[in-house]
């Protein structure tokens, strides 16, 4: 159900990924016969102090992070999609937010005072909720089109560009502010951008007619219009909100390695070097990855050497890359190529295609989130 940001074949704008299967082990079964006491934690079977989701009803996936200790999870039943808070601690669960209709994608602001909240009704229209922090909607957005992504703007938390998706495969893209209430036309052909400045995006002008891997970068003023090319030959390129961004370049389809450059309010920092996995077409595999700007970490999934992204079987190390420093730490393998999410002040990380693992940076373990 992540739509877009998130991307991890990621040929760029498209997802597609699979479970892990290196998972934290459970108790061995003669330990699951023996009689347990209620009060034992669930800490003493698995090394952490993250308690599971121990609602009755299925849980679809997890949405987003709400706070540092706390995900929101989406559920469904009664004909009713819901969506619930959970305290990886104290295992609290309690209703956020529910809808009648289907519940597509949440994406939160920078500081998770505001919830795009995206779902379906049940007469098929798309529509599109503000939410605060307490669940209340606090603006509704309908009629732009059928299916929508959105980019929060990590300098102003109120202020956000949406895309709105129309039939036949085309788009419209927008500004917005939750405060002021009103939607502005970009009048952009692009799907895919990154906030740069309070008031200035990136994004790759692609040419539909030539199709390629690598698009020259401009960057463009919201309020002025004004559009400026910044790079040329670029794969990918995102931001963070702590003023840094990282391009991804090759010098050559031939290359066994990808360059991510870092940039510091636009100037070269850092560079490292990606294992390319080949999908001998326009669409380039870039790998998972989620930024703490709290500490200046780089997370990211790195296969074990270049090759084949079809036949590639051989998992992924999850590394923490310390931008500052210009050093790396490998934490932990996996066997699939799986989306993750730093939490907001960088302690523990979503991992899997419904973000069913969490990972305790602290104690350094897996932790399964929900039994089905």
């Amino acid at each position: 159900m992540k739509h877009l940001i998130v991307i991890i074949l990621v040929l760029f704008t498209v997802s597609a990924c699979s479970q892990t299967s290196n998972l934290i082990q459970l108790a061995p079964k003669s330990l699951n016969e023996m009689p347990v006491k209620r009060n034992v934690p669930y800490s003493f079977f698995t090394g952490s102090v993250i308690t599971p989701i121990q609602n009755k009803l299925p849980v679809l996936e997890v949405m987003s992070w709400y706070d540092e200790d706390t995900i929101l999870f989406l559920q469904e039943g009664n004909e009713m999609f819901s969506l619930h808070t959970h305290d990886l601690f104290s295992g609290e669960t309690s209703v956020f937010f529910k809808e009648d209709g289907w519940i597509l994608d949440v994406s939160a602001n920078a500081d998770y005072s505001l919830f795009a909240v995206q779902y379906l009704s049940v007469d098929a229209r798309a529509h599109l909720k503000i939410v605060n922090d307490l669940g209340e909607i606090v603006w509704t957005i309908k009629d732009y089109g059928d299916e929508y992504t959105i980019y929060w703007n990590p300098y102003d938390k109120q202020t956000f560009v949406m895309v709105a998706y129309l039939p036949d495969w085309k788009f419209e893209t927008y500004t917005g502010n939750v405060e002021q209430k009103t939607i502005t036309d970009m009048g952009l052909s692009h799907s895919y951008f990154q906030w740069i400045s309070e008031s200035k995006v990136g994004y790759l002008k692609w040419e539909e007619l030539e199709p390629n891997y690598q698009a020259p970068l401009y960057e463009i003023d919201i309020e002025s219009g004004e559009t400026k090319r910044w790079k040329d030959a670029v794969i990918a390129f995102m931001s963070f909100p702590d003023g840094l961004s990282l391009s991804v370049t090759v010098d050559s389809i031939y290359d066994l390695y990808s360059v991510y450059r870092f940039y510091d309010e636009q100037q070269l920092y850092r560079k490292i070097e990606m294992p390319i996995l080949n999908t001998y077409s326009e669409q380039w595999w870039i790998p998972y990855y989620s930024y703490d700007d709290n500490n200046g970490i780089f997370y990211y999934l790195r296969p074990k050497y270049s090759g084949d992204y079809f036949s590639y079987e051989d998992g992924y190390e999850l590394i923490a890359y310390n931008v500052q420093d210009d050093s790396e730490e490998k934490l932990i393998s996996l066997e699939k190529h799986v989306p993750i999410s730093i939490s907001p002040t960088g302690s523990s990380i979503l991992i899997g295609e419904r973000f069913e693992y969490v990972y305790d940076l602290q104690e350094g373990t897996l932790v399964q989130m929900w039994i089905e």
